[in-house]
């Protein structure tokens, strides 16, 4: 099973000015067209089983809607499940939390630059102890988003003071635990109790570097990552199994170590 843990998709309604604001942010050309069924495309061409969109909710009183879309997303059954969303600046965020505990959604997304927050603000542990008290996954864009002006809200020190604070958090640090801040991932986050991803950072990693991160991270602490539509998932996947990891290794990062996290 082959599963990708963190992709991104729009609903029909804002999809062509959600994709129109992040292609003129980061220059990139997407592989898909940002919808759900342009996801499911890709994942049949890539082999793909599952699909996890992660969602952010740029504005407070965006998350309770990005919620409620993540449910009719899991409801579908379709190959694609959805996170949820906090925004560090809602009231309601431990009555949200609740919702998404009853709605069974599996965790939420972070994206500490759209959102502009520091990872690490004393304001936001109570709720990292909140998620963590929910058993709830929080998926951390880490790093530099190539779509945005400094400063980095999300570097590889502060996510440490985050488990520091809540070592009971279930985190997963995108793009390999600090895009574009690979020394300090290093010094601040290998070997500790968190998931990477791969996602967006083969590329600018090189194959040679990003296999011997991720054995040095852990196989059993990597999950198969692409950041879809950014990047082409039928080349992520054959990416992933050109770079030397043996079958058994293969299939904990392209979807074991993922489907024991989110028990399936």
């Amino acid at each position: 099973m082959v599963i990708d843990i963190h992709t991104h998709a729009f609903p029909d309604p804002i999809v062509s000015r959600a994709m129109e604001v992040l292609i003129g942010n980061s220059g990139l050309q997407p592989f898909t067209d940002g919808t759900y069924g342009g996801l499911r495309d890709s994942m049949k061409r890539a082999g793909v089983d599952l699909s996890v969109i992660a969602p952010i909710a740029t504005k407070p009183a965006q998350a309770r809607g990005v919620n409620r879309c993540a449910v009719e997303i899991n409801k579908a059954n379709d190959g694609l499940i959805s996170l949820g969303s906090l925004h560090p600046e809602q009231d309601d965020w431990r009555s949200e939390i609740d919702g998404l505990v009853a709605n069974k959604i599996k965790g939420v997304k972070f994206h500490p630059d759209y959102q502009e927050f520091y990872v690490d603000e004393p304001r936001l542990i109570p709720v990292y102890r909140a998620l963590a008290e929910a058993e709830l996954i929080v998926l951390f864009h880490a790093g530099v988003d190539i779509g945005l002006a400094p400063p980095v809200h999300c570097t590889p020190d502060r996510l440490a003071s985050v488990l520091d604070a809540v070592p009971e958090l279930t985190v997963i640090a995108g793009h390999m635990g600090g895009y574009k801040r690979w020394d300090d991932v290093r010094k601040y986050l290998v070997g500790r109790d968190l998931f990477f991803d791969t996602s967006f950072s083969r590329a600018d990693l090189g194959d040679k570097a990003m296999a011997s991160l991720m054995r040095e991270h852990g196989v059993d602490k990597m999950l198969f990552g692409t950041d879809s539509p950014w990047t082409d998932q039928e080349a992520e996947v054959e990416g992933i199994r050109a770079l030397g990891f043996n079958k058994d290794e293969q299939c904990a990062i392209l979807g074991g170590n993922a489907a024991k996290l989110l028990g399936l």
